[in-house]
């Protein structure tokens, strides 16, 4: 009989150094990729609801300027529904301080205001809630012609970035020129607005009242 009896192999339990090290590589590319991918789906839920609230707005400006249809652009001359005097309402000027506030009440049951007053009050009470609703939100409100304006929304984002030699920087938005249509078009910012800022949005509106 032999003595002697072929060795038996020895299974190598648990992981070795460099398997660990390959593991966590791997789970940390994973996370960075989800971390980046939830910062994109939030900054997308983040500009739908930027999209929800300028329908909103212009939504709400085109019934107070219908409801006192005789002092809407096209129906009287310098319309004080009109927001486009450039060097008084441009980016700069409106970005510095909240709109001003007029000095009669409409609301108020005691109250009677002729149209050009109720319009005064409406065009106020109107770039009050697009202070409110976006960041530094600010608007223009031009003579489009043929009884129709151009709404323009002029506000902070800083989330809208560029790659640059420096790494990401604000992204400067173009001005408007009439070489420009579709997408371009509608978020250019309109000459009236004046130098904007980088980080400065604009989104433009067509509307009939």
């Amino acid at each position: 009989m032999n003595r002697f009896s072929a060795a038996q192999p020895r299974f190598q339990r648990g992981l070795s150094l460099v398997e660990t090290l390959v593991s966590m590589l791997i789970l940390g590319l994973g996370l960075v990729g989800l971390a980046a991918l939830q910062a994109r789906t939030v900054s997308y839920q983040l500009g739908a609801g930027q999209r929800a609230q300028l329908a909103g707005l212009v939504s709400d400006f085109g019934e107070r300027m219908r409801s006192n249809l005789s002092m809407a652009p096209g129906q009287v001359s310098n319309s004080p529904y009109l927001k486009n005097d450039k060097s008084a309402d441009g980016w700069a000027t409106q970005s510095a301080a909240d709109p001003a506030a007029v000095s009669v009440d409409c609301t108020k049951a005691n109250v009677s205001c002729d149209p050009k007053a109720l319009a005064e009050f409406d065009k106020a009470q109107w770039l009050s809630a697009v202070r409110r609703s976006l960041p530094l939100g600010s608007a223009l409100v031009d003579d489009a012609g043929g009884g129709a304006v151009t709404v323009t929304f002029m506000w902070v984002d800083k989330d809208r970035t560029v790659d640059s030699a420096a790494g990401r920087v604000l992204a400067q938005s173009p001005t408007c020129t009439t070489e420009m249509s579709g997408l371009d078009r509608q978020s250019c910012c309109p000459t009236l607005a004046g130098k904007v800022d980088a980080g400065v949005r604009c989104a433009n509106f067509s509307l009939l009242p």
